[in-house]
């Protein structure tokens, strides 16, 4: 008798789950999923945060559940990440919502990166997945290019200058290609000559517009450190520099003479 009810009981299950698919396979339209932008989160050393965007539209009149998002990213078509979002939230009838993924590389998969993007100043990224909702999984994928920003010296332009100091502004020339902005922390850079140190600073908390855009570095050198008086300095009054910008992102080296001539004038 138990074993008859138990049979009938699952039947009764399985039509019910039956009828519900039926009923949303008829009455109830699909969200759709649409890529909208990427951004750079935090760039460091230990990290480097990659954000995409995607719009989901509900076009019922009453509001679906998103569950979870599950995503794999990878680069130049080898799978480097994959995870599984916490749930979402409510998306409202009649209504579409911006959901951002952070994905974020660290260590092995961010050593990767660099690598790639060091030896070819570019790496080509798939970001793929499918928003859960209601038992359904409903795909999404982008692919793109990440570019590493072209650095140059512009203008190099001595502001204030003795034999005691040099007040120096180095204009660099950055050209970023991304249809995005990047982040500009955590950029060391160094000044030297001859293999002396001479001035060594920071960049922190700015920004890399998309396009092409300038960046001004204020400089110190001190030629009394470098030369052993005046005369010295008269005899040869080229003064070598050698400038080394590092970032997560990229590392670049400069080498320019300075004629310091004008220092008597």
């Amino acid at each position: 008798m138990f074993k008859n009810v138990l049979i009938v009981s699952s039947i009764a299950v399985l039509s019910a789950c039956s009828s519900i698919q039926d009923f949303a396979k008829d009455y109830v339209q699909q969200p759709t999923v649409n890529y909208k932008s990427i951004s750079v989160g935090e760039v460091s050393t230990d990290l480097i945060e990659i954000n995409p965007t995607f719009n989901v539209t509900n076009n019922n009149s009453f509001a679906m559940p998103i569950d979870d998002i599950s995503y794999q990213l990878a680069l130049n078509n080898e799978q480097l990440l994959s995870g599984q979002t916490e749930q979402i939230g409510t998306l409202p009838a009649n209504s579409d919502k911006d959901v951002t993924l952070s994905l974020g590389l660290t260590q092995d998969t961010l050593t990767a990166m660099q690598q790639l993007l060091l030896t070819q100043d570019k790496v080509d990224y798939q970001i793929k997945g499918s928003v859960n909702t209601m038992g359904v999984a409903i795909p999404f994928e982008q692919s793109a290019t990440l570019y590493v920003p072209q650095v140059s010296i512009a203008d190099l332009e001595v502001i204030n200058a003795d034999f005691d100091k040099l007040d120096i502004v180095l204009t660099l020339a950055v050209d970023n290609k991304n249809d995005f902005s990047l982040p500009l922390d955590d950029v060391d850079y160094l000044v030297s000559s001859n293999g002396s140190d001479l001035f060594n600073g920071s960049l922190n908390s700015q920004e890399i517009e998309q396009g092409e855009s300038l960046i001004t570095l204020p400089l110190v050198v001190k030629p009394n450190d470098l030369f052993s008086n005046v005369f010295a300095l008269l005899m040869n009054p080229e003064l070598p520099l050698h400038f080394e910008i590092t970032s997560p992102l990229f590392t670049k080296s400069y080498d320019q003479t300075i004629n310091l001539t004008s220092l008597f004038k």
